[in-house]
């Protein structure tokens, strides 16, 4: 049996793109980082994996409605093109009925990803007249479904270097639909979808300022929801806005938040409006290290547990270590629900690899954290 037989049949029983992206990455990682010795027969069970996955996609995206299913099923495509790369030197090694699905895959792809490509060629290309962005505009009002008209944000949020050179005209066209969007959805029933969709509207709204949005990003804060606030509360703060204390003290008390808030108040001369009894150091990174554990790429989610084991010092740098425990899918089996470890640096050193807490333990806390200093910091 190769080494990956047994994961990749776990992949193909699983239904969610979601979990076969989270064991498709790991496969990866394990593969660029040579986590375990990948043989030429290892290789040839992985891209026959890959190509036959990629004939199965071609079939599926026509059938699937859901943008948001999509949008996973693109991510797969992706990883499992890097896939099909790693296990071949170059495209010449591929065989011609391989290279043509993969094309027409591609090909498919691209069609459906229409906003994103306009996206792209306004600010990429540069075609950012005022003709293409009401283009844009209207391909998206057209659409019924909220996920897919919330890729304009995360487009607008990609090409946030780039919104200062639109001309005039084109910026207010974008104003205009980003402030309507606002209002839609403060009339609008919440769901998964549209919570998502307004954490990034928020947050590219900032951009693209008129009038009536400091009263709609106020309507915001009262729907109560900090993924959604945090951005509300940045944008208020950015239009020199004060911002009510009770969206400071929700989001304070949220770990998932709680630093970057702080940091936000102190970026702008109010870290005293941060509640007192939350502007403690180990609490802070806690948080940080909590907010970089629910990144896609890391746990996808809040830990399980999460304990201060102490602070270490290395070159003159303050590293706040923790463990914590989770039953992401993002971990493999022989880690869910373990004590691993993470730490939080406020010069930018926050990060966890998932080590196991148990490999660095010695006789005393102490101890345990100078095996961590040494072999991981």
């Amino acid at each position: 049996m190769a080494t990956f037989t047994p994961i990749l049949e776990e992949v193909q029983r699983l239904s969610s793109y979601e979990e076969k992206n989270n064991i498709l990455r790991y496969i990866l990682h394990a593969f660029q980082q040579k986590k375990v010795k990948i043989t030429a027969v290892d290789k040839k069970e992985l891209a026959g994996f890959a190509f036959g996955e990629v004939k199965a996609l071609i079939d599926l995206i026509p059938t699937v409605e859901s943008y948001r299913k999509k949008d996973e099923i693109f991510a797969y495509e992706d990883n499992l093109l890097g896939l099909i790369m790693l296990c071949h030197g170059s495209p010449m090694e591929i065989g011609a009925d391989h290279l043509q699905d993969i094309q027409t895959l591609m090909e498919l792809v691209n069609k459906e990803r229409f906003v994103e490509n306009a996206i792209d060629n306004i600010f990429k290309e540069g075609h950012n007249d005022k003709v293409a962005v009401a283009q844009l505009i209207s391909a998206v009002n057209a659409l019924k479904d909220e996920y897919h008209k919330g890729i304009v944000y995360q487009g607008l949020l990609h090409y946030t270097k780039e919104i200062g050179n639109l001309p005039a005209d084109s910026k207010a066209l974008f104003a205009r639909h980003l402030n309507s969007e606002l209002k839609r959805y403060l009339e609008t029933p919440l769901d998964d979808v549209i919570v998502s969709v307004l954490e990034l509207l928020c947050d590219a709204v900032q951009y693209f300022m008129e009038e009536s949005t400091i009263p709609l990003l106020y309507e915001v804060l009262k729907l109560g929801k900090n993924n959604i606030s945090h951005f509300a509360v940045a944008t208020l703060l950015t239009a020199k806005q004060p911002v009510p204390t009770e969206a400071v003290e929700a989001l304070a008390e949220d770990l998932k938040y709680a630093h970057m808030t702080y940091g936000l108040l102190r970026k702008y001369g109010l870290a005293s409006l941060f509640p007192a009894k939350y502007a403690d150091k180990e609490y802070l990174a806690k948080s940080d290290l909590v907010h970089w554990l629910t990144y896609p790429t890391e746990l996808g989610r809040v830990p399980d547990e999460i304990e201060f084991l102490g602070v270490v010092d290395k070159k003159g740098e303050d590293y706040y270590v923790f463990r914590y425990t989770s039953q992401s899918d993002n971990l493999g089996d022989e880690l869910k629900g373990r004590w691993l470890i993470g730490w939080a640096n406020d010069e930018g050193g926050t990060f966890s690899n998932f080590n196991l807490y148990e490999e660095y333990e010695g006789k005393n806390l102490e101890k345990t954290l100078k095996n961590i200093k040494k072999k991981l910091l």
